[in-house]
């Protein structure tokens, strides 16, 4: 039995309705990951690149002040860190040491390397804030019989915080590698699809003629 054309031409209608609901979501989807990225790189990713580019370089085994506030990021180059061997260990003036995590992977070195100035330098640790208090960072090699050099500029852990997802938010995801995946992965989204929904837009357009 055939419907009513009143049946075919409402069902049409929806399904149009439909289609204009879930471009228009998807727009939206575009404009947040578009503004994420921007504060992303705005807040994070400019701001470190920045400061590795105008931080001091140390051959590793001195000892460096450390600035007063903030999280601070340990970047080294060479064979000891390229084999892992680097280690850091801070304390304030009245001997209290600080806090020290190794950067997560993946993360800034696995997807903004080409954003990091000077030669092979990538993060390896990051010390906590010595919360106003005077205080100095010693890197050196585990083996004497391999070098490097150091410098200490921004943190790529976002203060080795971590995000809680998963089913239940009991699964903390590294802050420092979700910052790092968003700053590339958001923006190629995004791009990608407006470029999807723009093809999309000029065949509806032509069908409709």
């Amino acid at each position: 039995m055939t419907p009513p054309p009143a049946d075919e031409a409402f069902r049409a209608q929806d399904s149009r309705m439909q289609m204009r609901h879930r471009v228009l979501l998807l727009w939206t989807l575009v404009v947040v990951c578009v503004v994420a990225s921007a504060l992303i790189w705005g807040l994070w990713v400019m701001p470190v690149s920045r400061s590795v580019a105008e931080a001091q370089t140390v051959p590793l085994g001195q000892t460096v002040e450390l600035p007063a506030e903030g999280v601070t990021g340990v970047w080294a180059s060479g064979v000891a860190p390229l084999l892992g061997l680097v280690e850091c260990r801070a304390e304030t003036a009245d001997g209290r040491a600080l806090g020290i995590w190794s950067v997560p992977s993946p993360g800034w070195d696995d997807t903004l390397w080409w954003m990091t100035h000077g030669d092979g330098f990538s993060p390896v640790q990051s010390i906590a804030d010595a919360g106003g208090s005077a205080a100095s960072v010693t890197c050196s090699s585990r083996l004497d019989a391999y070098d490097g050099k150091f410098r200490l500029a921004g943190d790529v852990t976002a203060g080795g915080s971590g995000v809680g997802l998963g089913r239940m938010g009991n699964v903390d995801y590294p802050a420092g590698t979700l910052l790092a995946l968003g700053a590339v992965g958001l923006p190629l989204f995004a791009f990608l699809m407006t470029i999807v929904l723009l093809v999309q837009r000029l065949r509806t357009g032509r069908s409709a003629r």
